[in-house]
């Protein structure tokens, strides 16, 4: 295909995304604005990991007043006095959410069943009363189910297949409030007599007007808003971050006063837990912490620098360190997790084992439950409305593909063999000797601990601040990793994966930010580069940074 008719398929394409899929277009929401703080955040780092951290944590610390302005207000006790009322009841809560808001949904329904083995029997009734719904199913913890967020029907029969009642609750988990799967799943839940209650951290009376699907769900008698005014993520759009965390300790607080009270136990007042992630967030800023960061930054960068490999080992925050690396494939275009078998694919820089547990028995420890993944055939993806072409693209997600993603103990000779091969050990305190045992195999180990950042998080029935603490490690260390590594540009992701309408629309908002051409010829020239690696088989690069070093080659510079 030469450059004309290139030209013509790109043309055609952005005009097709003008026309049909202005509903995607989020410029103006609050977690996709570039956040003052870490404007030059890759200046910042270029200087000094130490000086680019502190501006991550910076934004996390900023988010201190905002929880426990939340924590008092009505809207909040209106959603805690819900979660309260349906499980008293004998109904269930549905967590769904979408990439990280439904890993941090796993997250909850985890802390809750392990808090529950601390009553023991008498709280064993409320076990399966509240379950995870993520977009994509749980195959999604493990590598990124993007194109699934675009359909509404993929989330409305998720929803159908838990069977909803008027005793049942949905609790909708956005950071920009429009995921089109998670208000489809929301639908559903209202159609079914269930009640809805929206967790969002955009003002729901900003897209009312001009998404549709959104209004549909908000605008109904059954459901029920809390908005949560984070702002800007430290990473234009990475609402992996301050979205997450803010979403994260507003969900885990509600449920863990809930477990109390259900218990008869006395309830921790609201005060004290605003307190308690205060004091997290400044011992997370404070110079031993920015140390230990900064020290698993430079083995990090050290280790990719020198086309190795990295192998966090984790049993209890297995699932906290899978939310982070899985969402780096899609965010900085890193190469996802490969699962045995596969051929012909560049193994994953970053993966998860257990070294305690076969791969079956982990993936089971990760969830405190057995997988709850998709098993729809063809024609019932069909019958939902997805064309043909889209059904032959996706690829499988049943317990069966999940499974062959060798998280357990078992040896993996092609992560340990390679040089500058990295294992690391995630926990609270020292490794076990399994992980020793384990590391020996590997050319280098190490740990990174909330004991080796100097974290004391305050103890909670459900470990609330435990896991806040080492999801905010996690985030700051791979953005920083990857900011190191040229994969960001201020603070904006240029290595983005545009795997779905949202990522388009982002990627093209970053090529007009820095090249300053108009958002149509942005999305023209965005797919342009897109047609030219299919015609390629190019898959390792992005396109949005690929845009942007030919325009900056024809423009002759940019300034942000």
């Amino acid at each position: 295909m030469n450059e004309e008719m290139l030209r013509v398929e790109a043309r055609k394409r952005a005009e097709d995304f003008l026309a049909n899929s202005s509903d995607f277009r989020l410029g103006d929401i609050e977690a996709e604005q570039s956040h003052p703080v870490t404007r030059n955040m890759s200046e910042a780092f270029a200087s000094s990991v130490q000086e680019g951290l502190s501006m991550l944590t910076e934004c996390d610390a900023l988010l201190a007043p905002k929880v426990a302005k939340t924590l008092q207000s009505d809207e909040f006790a209106q959603l805690e006095g819900a979660i309260f009322k349906t499980l008293n009841a004998g109904g269930r809560i549905i967590l769904s959410g979408c990439g990280s808001s439904g890993r941090l949904c796993m997250r909850i329904e985890n802390s809750f069943r392990k808090a529950i083995q601390f009553y023991g029997q008498e709280a064993r009734k409320y076990e399966d009363k509240v379950l995870s719904l993520q977009t994509g199913g749980d195959y999604a913890v493990i590598r990124a189910v993007e194109f699934f967020e675009d359909f509404a029907a993929l989330g409305r029969h998720q929803a159908e297949e838990f069977g909803l009642t008027e005793n049942d609750m949905l609790i909708g988990v956005t950071a920009t409030g429009e995921t089109t799967s998670i208000l489809g799943s929301a639908a559903r839940a209202l159609d079914d007599g269930a009640s809805v209650f929206m967790v969002v951290c955009s003002n729901p009376d900003h897209f009312y007007g001009r998404i549709p699907r959104a209004a549909t769900v908000y605008r109904r008698p059954k459901t029920s808003v809390l908005f949560l005014p984070c702002g800007p993520m430290a990473l234009t759009g990475s609402t992996r971050m301050q979205s997450s965390t803010y979403e994260q300790a507003v969900l885990g607080i509600a449920f863990d006063r809930t477990l109390t009270k259900l218990m008869g136990g006395e309830i921790r007042p609201l005060g004290n837990y605003a307190k308690a992630f205060e004091d997290l967030t400044r011992q997370i800023s404070a110079a031993p912490c920015i140390e230990a960061m900064a020290e698993q930054v430079i083995l990090e960068e050290k280790c990719y620098g020198k086309h190795g490999l990295i192998t966090y080992f984790a049993d209890e925050y297995m699932l906290d360190v899978l939310t982070d690396t899985t969402e780096r494939s899609p965010t900085f275009m890193t190469p996802p997790f490969v699962s045995k078998g596969t051929t012909g694919q560049v193994e994953s820089w970053a993966f998860v084992k257990n070294p305690n547990y076969d791969t079956i028995t982990s993936w089971e420890r990760c969830f405190r439950r057995p997988p709850r993944c998709i098993e729809w055939s063809k024609d019932e993806f069909a019958s939902l409305g997805l064309e043909t072409d889209i059904i032959d693209k996706i690829p499988p997600i049943g317990h069966e593909a999940l499974y062959k993603f060798v998280i357990g103990h078992e040896a993996m000779p092609e992560r340990e063999t390679p040089e500058g091969s990295t294992a690391v050990w995630i926990g609270a305190g020292e490794a076990p000797a399994s992980f020793e045992k384990q590391a020996m195999k590997y050319h280098h180990h190490a740990s990174f601990t909330l004991k080796k950042a100097s974290l004391v998080p305050e103890k909670t029935t459900m470990d609330i601040f435990e896991h806040l603490g080492m999801k905010m490690l996690l985030n700051n260390v791979s953005t920083a990793t990857m900011v190191r590594m040229g994969r960001v540009h201020g603070n904006c992701m240029t290595f983005l994966n545009i795997s779905n309408k949202k990522l388009i629309d982002r990627a093209a908002r970053i090529i007009t930010l820095f090249s300053k051409l108009p958002y149509e010829r942005a999305l023209e020239e965005l797919f342009y580069t897109e047609e030219m690696f299919k015609q390629n088989n190019d898959k390792e690069h992005s396109s949005t940074q690929e845009t942007l070093r030919r325009l900056k080659k024809q423009i002759g510079g940019f300034s942000q």
